[in-house]
């Protein structure tokens, strides 16, 4: 029987779990990186946008505020998280959310000019096949904006031990050059990347790629 290439449903029942109560949990969290990935993205008029794994949407609400143009799209695998995002966006004509699992989009060869990920990638159960498929749905001159927890900063590898005892949909979090590795390995070359930290626990990285054509 074929190895499994989708999200391991662990995931899935953990954040239909935290759904109701997410934005008031993380706001703090949310304010010191969704900017940051916001402005990183600089999405601009009739771009097509999509947010991969979108959780409550509130990367999604704050790009419609700054792109009110552009053609914005967000998945996510739970249910609860699709539920909140919709009922978040309702007002806003541009956005689109559906249920969608990041490793098989349901979505057409070079759809988006932009994919962004937020606070997300340290849970994909095959970041490979996340990468192919973003590759896959990607313009040829779109981007990939990733933003996640650093593996470069202690703090982040103190958590990356002892998440992957404590919680079971946690999977891994990279260093800076093993997600550059990882998204040259998947057909993207990565023209710029940074390292940030804030409220002494958290040390975050912000990569932006690009296909890459020999």
């Amino acid at each position: 029987m074929p190895k499994s290439t989708h999200q391991d449903p662990s995931v899935t029942a953990q954040y239909d779990g935290w759904a109701r109560v997410y934005d008031l949990f993380w706001r703090r969290y949310m304010n010191r990186t969704l900017p940051v990935a916001g402005r990183t993205a600089a999405v601009a008029p009739a771009e097509r946008v999509l947010d991969l794994a979108c959780g409550t949407g509130e990367l999604l609400r704050r790009l419609a505020a700054a792109a009110p143009e552009a053609e914005l799209t967000g998945v996510d695998l739970a249910p609860n998280m699709v539920d909140q995002s919709r009922r978040k966006l309702a007002n806003e004509p541009n956005v689109q959310v559906e249920q969608a699992d990041a490793h098989d989009l349901p979505y057409a060869d070079d759809t988006f000019d932009v994919v962004v990920c937020a606070n997300t990638f340290h849970y994909f159960t095959h970041p490979e096949q996340v990468l192919g498929e973003v590759r896959r749905v990607l313009g040829p001159e779109g981007r990939l904006v990733l933003l996640d927890w650093c593996r470069d900063f202690w703090t982040c590898q103190m958590m990356d031990v002892v998440l992957q005892y404590v919680d079971p949909a946690y999977e891994t979090c990279y260093t800076r050059a093993e997600l550059t590795s990882l998204l040259e390995r998947a057909s993207f070359e990565v023209p710029d990347a940074f390292r940030y930290r804030f409220d002494v626990v958290w040390g975050m990285m912000v990569v932006v790629a690009r296909p890459a054509f020999e």
